[in-house]
């Protein structure tokens, strides 16, 4: 069920590393974690292009916490979220993340 008061975590990843994705995703959910990744849509055109990456950027910069998987660190999502204050975090400090914000 959705709680507005779970925290939200954007997960940014090469898409090489689906296994990885989905072991980030699993722990961030088994926590009470709200979990969104970049959209997997094929864009149809530019503009379609355009809009799906607006809608990833405004998906990190609305996270509590971005994580990171190797290959990602400077990827569009991490950085713009960083500019606007968001936490990013590499998959191995997850947990130590995990610690820090509330999960309620």
């Amino acid at each position: 069920m959705f709680n507005p008061t779970d925290p939200r975590a954007y997960v940014a990843a090469p898409a090489g590393a689906a296994d990885a994705l989905a072991s980030a995703v699993a722990a961030l959910l088994d926590a009470g974690y709200l979990v969104t990744t970049a959209t997997a849509a094929a864009p149809a055109d530019a503009d379609d292009l355009v809009a799906l990456v607006a809608d990833d950027m405004d998906a990190a910069r609305a996270a509590d916490v971005v994580v990171i998987l190797p290959g990602a660190e400077d990827f569009p999502e991490p950085v713009y979220a960083a500019l606007h204050g968001v936490p990013v975090v590499p998959l191995a400090d997850v947990p130590a993340c995990l610690r820090r914000l509330p999960t309620a």
